[in-house]
């Protein structure tokens, strides 16, 4: 752009779409650094304590987030880890998978969000 000139309409247009993608790449950041935030205080049990009693005490019943802490049985026979030597693990069988539509009143759209919940 030279000196005195008025900025062209591509430069507005140009302007313009960066701000969009600006506020949308800050927007996830704000939702990803929240989730990060909530997984710092998640609460942390243990396999020994009642965890039926804890769901049915928490607010839906429900922990959103949570460090189950202890030793683990498995039923069959133990996973070996083709990566790290002498790295055992073992699979939880039952997984559930929770859908919720959200009304959104700033975009006017219907969101998704999945909570994935498993059974004791």
């Amino acid at each position: 752009m030279e000196s005195g000139s008025r900025p062209s309409l591509g430069q507005f247009i140009l302007l313009g779409t960066s701000s969009m993608v600006t506020a949308v790449l800050y927007s996830i950041y704000r939702q990803k650094a929240q989730v990060a935030q909530e997984l710092k205080g998640a609460k942390k049990i243990h396999l020994g304590e009642d965890l039926k009693g804890i769901l049915s005490e928490a607010p839906g019943k429900c922990v959103p987030y949570a460090v189950i802490e202890g030793a683990v049985r498995s039923v069959k026979e133990t996973l070996n880890s083709q990566f790290v030597e002498n790295c055992k693990g073992v699979i939880q069988r039952l997984t559930l998978q929770e859908h919720k539509m959200v009304w959104n009143r700033t975009t006017h759209l219907w969101c998704v969000f999945s909570r994935l919940s498993t059974g004791w």
